[in-house]
């Protein structure tokens, strides 16, 4: 098994049946990051290994019940703790390999490249009276039908994070073209009420702001969050949405377009 530290964030399983290595694969990041990622799966050991937890491997894996690999994954660890390599608290040490073939583009090359992909709008609102807030997003997508799943991305430095953990819930309001108003005071009033001040504003679930002439509104319970790289990934299960046919707002090569119909 191999354990992969990325710095986007994320903590991987690779070859998760190769039961006859154990170790801990490391992108270049701060110092900070990669210790704040080894305290998620165990403890430092020295400067070249890592101190892993069974049970979390166990979860990282996402193989954990299959009766095969659970038994090639106990006889790993049996095989460990014969060579001394568990110690008392059960932790397996596992040797550090530093990753160093993690070629990736620049910034501005990234950058150009997402101008291209034209993407719809739409305004993710939280909160309720006084405490309401609001974010212009373009990452908004569906996950899943069954159960009913959309997410989205937002900077960790973003005004309305520490209003949605709060929270727990969130609406996504798809904006059409009839919308500039709304998207223009999203994005240039401070964040709260003063961002509502345009737009056929109404109350959902939980007192939560719905546009009610949105071309779509999804009311969500936030199941699940996870910092990838310099954004965090919110992701909310559908309660109730609403839909209407209208023409969408879209973002594309850092400009907003109106999208129009081939003639058939």
């Amino acid at each position: 098994m191999r354990i992969h530290l990325t710095n986007a964030g994320a903590i991987t399983v690779l070859e998760a049946s190769n039961f006859r290595q154990l170790d801990v694969l490391i992108d270049t990041q701060s110092p900070e990051k990669l210790e704040q990622a080894i305290s998620k799966i165990g403890s430092r050991d020295g400067n070249d290994h890592i101190r892993l937890s069974p049970a979390i491997l166990r979860f990282l894996s996402c193989k954990a019940g299959d009766a095969e690999w659970e038994a090639g994954f106990s006889a790993m660890i049996e095989y460990a703790a014969k060579a001394g390599w568990v110690d008392e608290k059960g932790n397996v040490r596992a040797h550090i390999v530093l990753n160093e073939s993690d070629e990736v583009v620049s910034q501005h090359e990234f950058k150009a490249a997402m101008r291209a992909l034209p993407a719809g709008v739409s305004a993710v609102t939280t909160g309720s009276g006084e405490e309401v807030a609001g974010l212009i997003v373009s990452s908004l997508t569906s996950i899943s039908a069954e159960p009913p799943l959309v997410g989205f991305f937002i900077n960790e430095s973003s005004s309305i994070i520490s209003a949605l953990l709060a929270n727990g819930r969130f609406v996504a309001n798809v904006l059409g073209e009839e919308h500039r108003e709304v998207m223009s005071a999203f994005l240039c009033e401070k964040q709260g009420r003063a961002r509502f001040s345009k737009g056929n504003w109404g109350c959902g679930l939980h007192e939560q702001p719905v546009l009610n002439d949105a071309l779509a509104s999804v009311e969500c319970d936030i199941v699940n969050t996870q910092a990838l790289g310099t954004h965090r990934m919110i992701v909310g299960k559908i309660r109730r949405s609403s839909s209407r046919q209208a023409s969408p707002m879209v973002n594309f090569n850092a400009g907003m377009h109106r999208l129009e119909a081939l003639p058939a």
